[in-house]
Order: C-alpha cells, then sequence, then structure tokens
C-alpha cells in the first residue's frame, strides 16, 4: 500500500518510485526487532541504604517537646525581666513610684498564668522546631504573638490606672512594645540553649 502511494505521488513530481523508497528507508535507519527491546537489561535498582529522608520528615522525627516544669520556670523568668521593664518606662513616664508599682503589679497578676498558658499551647506546635528546640523563625513569631497580648494588656492597665490618660498610657505601652519585643526574642534564643526540660516523644514511651 505504501509502495503504491509513493508510485502515484513520483507519478505526479516526476521521480523514480523506487529511489524515493530507498531515500525513505535511508532516513528511517534500520529496523530493530521488538525482542531487543524485551531483552534489555533492567535498570539497576536504587539500594535502600540509599535512600534518603526528605529534611521535612527528619524534622518531625527529631522535633522536641517541653516539660510543664520548664514554662513555667520560662513564664517567672519572663515575668520578672519584663516586670523590670515595666516599672522603668512606668516611672519615666508618670514620675510616681506608686503608679509604677501599680502598673507593674496589674502585669504581675495578669501575665503570669497567661505567659504559662501560652507556653503550653506553643509547645503543641511542631512549627519551627527542629532537633535542638526553637529555630529562630519560631523564636521571632513568638515574640510578636506574645506582644500583641501584652502591649494591650499595658495598655488597657496603663488607662485604667492613670484615669483615662490615653496619652500617657500609649507611651508607656508603646515603649515596652519595642523593648521587650527584642527582649523576648533573645531571651527565647537563651532557653534554647538550655537542654534541661526538653524530650522527645518517643524517649517518654
Amino acid at each position: 500500500m505504501k509502495f503504491r502511494l509513493l508510485a502515484l505521488l513520483a507519478a505526479i513530481v516526476d521521480v523514480d518510485a523506487f529511489a524515493l523508497a530507498a531515500g525513505l528507508a535511508q532516513r528511517q535507519g534500520p529496523v530493530v526487532p521488538l525482542a531487543h527491546y524485551q531483552h534489555a537489561a533492567p535498570r539497576a535498582a536504587v539500594p535502600a541504604a540509599h535512600v534518603r529522608l526528605s529534611p521535612v520528615v527528619m524534622a518531625e522525627a527529631e522535633v522536641v517537646k517541653e516539660t510543664a516544669t520548664r514554662s513555667l520556670v520560662k513564664a517567672i523568668g519572663w515575668r520578672f525581666t519584663a516586670g523590670v521593664v515595666t516599672a522603668m518606662t512606668s516611672f519615666f513616664f508618670t514620675g510616681s513610684l506608686a503608679m509604677a508599682a501599680s502598673i507593674v503589679g496589674w502585669d504581675l497578676c495578669s501575665k503570669s498564668i497567661t505567659m504559662f498558658l501560652g507556653e503550653r499551647l506553643w509547645n503543641n506546635v511542631d512549627w519551627g522546631k527542629d532537633d535542638s528546640g526553637d529555630t529562630q523563625k519560631r523564636s521571632i513569631v513568638k515574640a510578636l504573638a506574645w506582644r500583641a497580648f501584652a502591649a494591650t494588656n499595658t495598655l488597657i492597665a496603663s488607662i485604667v490606672l492613670t484615669k483615662g490618660k490615653a496619652g500617657v498610657a500609649g507611651k508607656i505601652a508603646g515603649t515596652d512594645s519595642v523593648v521587650k519585643t527584642i527582649l523576648f526574642y533573645f531571651y527565647e534564643r537563651a532557653w534554647v540553649i538550655v537542654p534541661w526540660g526538653k524530650f522527645k516523644p518517643e524517649d517518654s514511651e
């Protein structure tokens, strides 16, 4: 059938059909039998020893947790550190030791428990953890999340205790936010170095 079509085409363009068929066969190359492919050597399998887990799987397998005691100590330590900063900023903008003490007392009562609860909630979030603990990205997010809550809390306390002086309250809360966000980040990074109170879930089983 193919030769008849070539002959018809050759008759139209005045070309030798046998020469046209020979040229086509030369272009296509030699015909390879199907058995050649059937008996081809199979590809070597990758040894199991060379299969490596992706970084995501490895990170999930090595995530560490924190004990409740560690979270409690972290919360107390931060509350003391943050209290010193709040006392200084409150006294600076109000000029009253009594007012500064009142704002610090408010912070102590309202944030001590919430800081501990926040640490326990973050302990259940595996994002941003590796085999040593929190990564830098996780520490930054934790610092910003806590500061959003704490700044609102301090602002409300300052407005109430200064009897509606929103300008003074805003300065106290604003200064606290800048200083404590940076301070909290380094506080978190310091605790990453401390191995006490860390464990891997498989170690407790």
